[in-house]
């Protein structure tokens, strides 16, 4: 008798931890799932975002090895980081997650080496958008031009 039970209770068991498992693999996939969807939504919220992005150069100027870009958002909604490349060089581009707020202005200043002093003309401006934090989407169709005024 006890021979009978034993295979039983074994069958039972395994049937139990294999349920489990399914159980606790459906939900992770589902949370999975749940939260790439939200991800990818936010991701192509930004991008169509993106498209209507609009910038306009106040002024732009260099002073000793720094230059000075000012920046006018003309759309309802924040630039939250801007890259500055000099124009047609390929050098270092220059970062700068200082926020420019709706329908704001604000002046940017980068330091340059010497070398790219001397190539300083223009600097072609860069805005991102934040998807999620730590995570920006660039918007290179809606890049700007800058010609630098030398000072």
């Amino acid at each position: 008798m006890k021979k009978g039970i034993t295979p039983l209770i074994a069958t039972v068991l395994l049937i139990g931890l294999t349920v489990a498992l399914v159980t606790l693999t459906v939900l992770w996939g589902r949370q999975y799932i749940i939260e790439k969807a939200t991800k990818e939504g936010k991701l192509s919220e930004k991008k169509l975002l993106c498209g209507t992005v609009q910038l306009s150069i106040v002024n732009s100027y260099q002073i000793g090895n720094k230059g000075y870009i000012t920046i006018k958002n003309l759309k309802d909604f924040k630039i939250n980081k801007f890259t500055f490349r000099l124009g047609g060089e390929k050098t270092e581009p220059k970062e700068s997650f200082d926020v420019l707020d709706a329908l704001a202005v604000k002046q940017y200043e980068l330091s340059f080496t010497e070398d790219e002093l001397k190539k300083l003309d223009k600097i072609d401006v860069i805005p991102w958008l934040k998807v999620a934090p730590g995570y920006y989407i660039p918007c290179s169709e809606q890049h700007i031009i800058a010609l630098v005024s030398k000072g």
